[in-house]
């Protein structure tokens, strides 16, 4: 039974454990490397660090001019592409499947440079027969400005069926333009849209990421329904890691979330549209024993800067980290990965990060900490260690859970199915977010 929210497109690894079941068998299990295995990993090209807008809420605060090189590149493709099981970071028996991310700054301002790299990877990979020539894909979230150029719409048009694209459409023009704007003010809206619909229009599927911050909160309702006016179905959406939140945005957003919901109940929406700011499965307890980390930037994904050094996710990159905190390398393209000793420790204490590590009791055991999330690379950047939980978004998982409880409770009055989603925000919690009354009203839908 759909649960009032569901998604449509197929995951990528949820679609090679479709195609390849045989390849789950020990999946997330060590494999005697201290690294997880899982069925695809996620390999990054910074193209460039460059970019041509000046988003206010964006995470790189260090951004230049450097461009990567085709040889830089070609070195990384035959790093991963020979990678065998001594390679105990990446190889094709911890990672059967695996995506090539190309990002900048604006990763389309080095298009040309795009389509070297994955004509070399798909080449490579049929001359060495090697397992990730039919388990692979190529994806690029961008800005959209560029997308009219020639040799953009070459490129999108050459690799559409092994490709995942996206244009950051933050909702509504208002919120858009509230952020996402040229270095000179001018809004981006209108040139991100007009790019989306057309790759739309032309049957592809168009990927969303919504990003939430403290000056667009008040935007996210009108947001979201123009999204689905558009023609999203899936609309990924989440709240910043880094400072600025505070006790009533957290109130803003259940009032935002729940008109949302109301929405989305009225028109008969819930089987329709996917939004990820509504999960049945989450805030609740976590098992003790769940010990995994949220984020992917302990050991999972892989990274080159343009100058050919090697970092665990992107955000431990110069660009990320602006001049204050020293980037956190563990390879290049030249040695390798581990080469130093200090690599190798830098590995090793990844490693051994999980979540009750760098979780405080408050978070480990937090009646709500289903669904909560956090970058391990900001944690790095605010503490000087990824094994320290940044938690500025703590009251809006509150907030967000106090809007799941209402919309799961009304949605199953609306279509006379089973509530199995279950309320654990304490009382004080709430109280702090939202007027007792509306407290008193969720708790009663619970009640009944």
């Amino acid at each position: 039974m759909r649960r009032g929210n569901f998604r449509k497109f197929e995951q990528f690894q949820d679609r090679i454990a479709r195609l390849y079941p045989e390849l789950t068998n020990g999946e997330n299990t060590e494999e005697n490397t201290g690294i997880s295995r899982t069925l695809s990993r996620t390999v990054t090209f910074q193209v460039t660090d460059a970019c041509n807008l000046a988003c206010s809420y964006c995470y790189q605060i260090n951004k230049g001019t450097r461009k990567m090189s085709f040889e830089t590149a070609k070195k990384f493709v035959d790093y991963l592409l020979n990678a065998d099981e001594t390679n105990t970071y990446i190889n094709p028996k911890i990672s059967p499947a695996i995506i090539v991310e190309f990002i900048g700054g604006e990763p389309l301002l080095e298009v040309n440079l795009i389509s070297q790299i994955c004509e070399y990877f798909e080449t490579q990979a049929i001359l060495k027969r090697h397992p990730w020539v039919n388990r692979h894909m190529f994806s690029i979230c961008s800005n959209g400005t560029l997308y009219e150029k020639p040799e953009v719409k070459s490129f999108l048009t050459k690799y559409a069926d092994r490709l995942s694209f996206s244009v950051t459409i933050d909702g509504n023009k208002e919120l858009h333009d509230s952020c996402r704007v040229f270095y000179d003010g001018r809004p981006s809206y209108d040139i991100a849209m007009a790019a989306a619909e057309d790759w739309m229009s032309r049957g592809n599927y168009m990927g969303s990421k919504l990003t939430i911050a403290p000056g667009n909160l008040q935007y996210l309702y009108d947001a979201i329904v123009h999204m689905i006016g558009k023609g999203y179905e899936e609309i990924n959406a989440n709240c910043v890691y880094e400072k600025g939140w505070e006790q009533h945005h957290a109130t803003e957003f259940y009032w935002q979330l729940k008109k949302i919901a109301n929405y989305l109940i009225k028109n008969n929406l819930s089987e329709k549209i996917f939004i990820s700011l509504f999960e049945p499965s989450f805030f609740k307890p976590k098992p003790e024993t769940d010990l995994d980390n949220w984020c992917g930037g302990t050991g999972m994904m892989l990274s080159c800067d343009p100058d050919g050094y090697l970092y665990p996710c992107i955000r431990y990159m110069e660009s990320s980290l602006g001049n204050d905190v020293a980037p956190m390398r563990i390879g290049h393209v030249d040695t390798g990965i581990g080469s130093t000793q200090c690599e190798k420790d830098c590995i090793h204490c990844l490693n051994c990060i999980d979540r009750r590590t760098q979780s405080t009791d408050e978070c480990f055991y937090c009646p709500i900490a289903e669904g909560c999330s956090w970058c391990s690379a900001y944690n790095y950047q605010e503490f000087g260690t990824a094994d320290h939980r940044a938690t500025y978004i703590c009251e809006m998982h509150k907030a967000r859970a106090l809007a799941n409880a209402y919309y799961y409770a009304m949605y199953s009055q609306k279509t006379g199915n089973p509530n199995t989603h279950e309320l654990y925000v304490p009382d004080e919690w709430a109280l702090k977010i939202i007027p007792e009354d509306e407290w008193n009203m969720i708790k009663s839908l619970y009640n009944k």
